[in-house]
């Protein structure tokens, strides 16, 4: 019967093994072992009873023992007195994909189109002043429709041309526009307050998974141009960047944007507590719990969320005391304060939810780049604005395919029925 390429390897290894003294010990758990091809050596060593070696041969299959290994495990077995067994190969875990992750994923640019259109839907338009001349100009659904969709895609203006002719196909566009709408559109005052609707709206459809969850207030910075070394190094320019603050309230079971703010690089988060938490009530979300670092730490925050039925988590900083003056001894404040220091597992365990915000900056800059186009700063208010829209769609087409949900932008989601 033919020997297999296992056997093989054995028997080489056995021949290595039979001159120990062309082999070296040169740790606990390490050695060097002659070549039988050339004048080379190869290192093996032991790390919780599995082998490695140096060699390529063990390198090109995969985790199968070698010649090498075969030789120092020779050497161990001679000195216990046993046989060398043939070693089976080790299967690694290959873990399933997830079926409706990948499914959501797969789907997630033919359901955003239609998804996206339903929400665009809701702006209002502006009327046209009678008398301008020239054709009637794409209404400000469209226009919405195609500066989000633009974002979305990442495409500069006049390559996203293809993406409106084909949804243009599809029905989902009354025209194919100029190349020019998303960035006319984007520089218009006006349509900030329209774009913060919209990203309000987009949130809706999973208000009933986030009901009675948590919810955690976080700000990330966006960079609004991006400046290589070349000019620097050749030119010796130096041109600082420039930041934009995205202060948002994130529901932390579905991982969606509730709330926003786009503010300076140096605007405070504290402020912003009051307004995102209040705007995620008015929204239609009913979280219990509202989780926050030592940038929200104040009485005023503990005192509101309190006063909205809320426990909030706030981790208290070394100087914090349980007395502060003007507050009386059943304040939120100082029951917070014992609850940190009596039984601090169970608060960090909530507070360990504020971890769900990183997870939500770090998708929505890996999906949609740290970047922004827009150099004037309306435009750059709106295009960041644009982003936050889109995250939120896809969010909500994972859920759809997670949860079965069927999205709409103007009720509450999973408050009634689906």
């Amino acid at each position: 019967m033919p020997q297999t390429s296992s056997e093989r390897r054995m028997v080489r290894g056995q021949e290595i093994a039979s001159h120990p003294e062309g082999i070296e010990k040169i740790g606990a758990n390490e050695w060097s072992v002659p070549s039988q091809t050339g004048f080379g050596r190869h290192l093996v060593s032991n790390k919780d009873g599995e082998f490695r070696c140096g060699c390529k041969d063990f390198a090109n299959r995969r985790g199968e023992p070698c010649k090498h290994i075969f030789a120092i495990m020779d050497l161990h077995l001679c000195e216990a007195g046993g046989n060398l067994p043939v070693p089976q190969r080790k299967v690694r875990k290959q873990y399933a994909q997830h079926s409706t992750y990948t499914k959501g994923q797969t789907e997630e640019m033919r359901l955003l189109d239609s998804l996206l259109r339903e929400l665009v839907e809701e702006a209002y338009d502006f009327p046209r002043a009678p008398g301008l001349p020239g054709p009637a100009p794409t209404s400000i659904q469209d226009d919405l429709y195609c500066a989000i969709l633009k974002v979305y895609s990442g495409l500069s203006g006049r390559r996203a041309c293809g993406v409106y002719a084909n949804v243009a196909d599809r029905g989902l566009l009354s025209r194919a526009p100029s190349f020019a709408v998303a960035s006319n559109l984007l520089t218009r005052p006006e349509v900030t307050a329209i774009l913060y609707r919209l990203l309000s709206l987009s949130a809706l459809p999973v208000a009933g998974l986030e009901r009675g969850g948590a919810v955690a207030p976080d700000s990330t910075g966006v960079q609004t141009t991006s400046f290589g070394g070349w000019r620097e190094e050749k030119h010796g320019e130096k041109r600082q960047r420039r930041w934009l603050k995205v202060h948002a309230m994130i529901g932390t079971k579905t991982h969606i944007i509730i709330r926003a703010f786009v503010g300076e690089a140096n605007s405070a988060d504290s402020p912003q507590f009051e307004s995102l938490l209040r705007g995620s009530l008015e929204d239609g979300f009913h979280p219990t719990v509202v989780v926050a670092d030592k940038g929200y730490l104040s009485r005023d925050s503990y005192q509101l969320a309190s006063d909205l039925g809320m426990q909030a988590y706030i981790p208290f900083k070394s100087n914090s005391r349980s007395r502060i003056r003007g507050a009386n001894s059943s304040s939120a404040w100082r029951k917070a304060f014992y609850l940190f220091q009596a039984n601090r597992e169970e608060f960090d365990r909530n507070y360990h939810k504020r971890s769900n915000v990183e997870s939500v900056f770090s998708a929505f800059k890996r999906k949609f780049g740290e970047n922004i186009r827009s150099r004037k700063p309306v435009a750059q208010v709106n295009e960041i604005l644009c982003k936050l829209i889109a995250y939120n769609l896809t969010v909500v087409v994972h859920e759809m395919f997670e949860n079965g949900i069927a999205p709409s932008f103007t009720g509450h989601g999973l408050d009634g029925d689906t």
